[in-house]
């Protein structure tokens, strides 16, 4: 658990354990391979980086244009709609109890 009090170096240390050491060691995997054999280098290790961030790139682009059409044009449709038979339901009720 991460408690409030903590110094701004473990901070550091703790996101340099998390991101970068990982990162570091995917991308030196590559060049583990002396004998150029593609054999023995690890699928994700032939991803070039910048293709791999682009393409993450992309597919969030796409999530979020997609959250967005839902919370910007169906979503109110849907309420409308409820709400509109919710109206209906009431107004029916109210001629029948009198």
């Amino acid at each position: 658990m991460r408690k409030p009090q903590d110094c701004a170096v473990c901070k550091i240390v703790r996101l340099y354990l998390l991101l970068a050491a990982p990162l570091l060691i995917v991308l030196g995997s590559a060049a583990l391979d002396s004998t150029g054999e593609k054999s023995s280098v690890m699928w994700f290790a032939r991803v070039e980086l910048i293709e791999f961030l682009a393409n993450g790139t992309v597919v969030v682009l796409f999530v979020i244009v997609c959250f967005k059409a839902y919370q910007e044009y169906w979503l109110p449709k849907k309420r409308a709609r409820a709400l509109d038979e919710l109206l209906r339901n009431n107004a029916s009720n109210e001629k029948s109890s009198q």
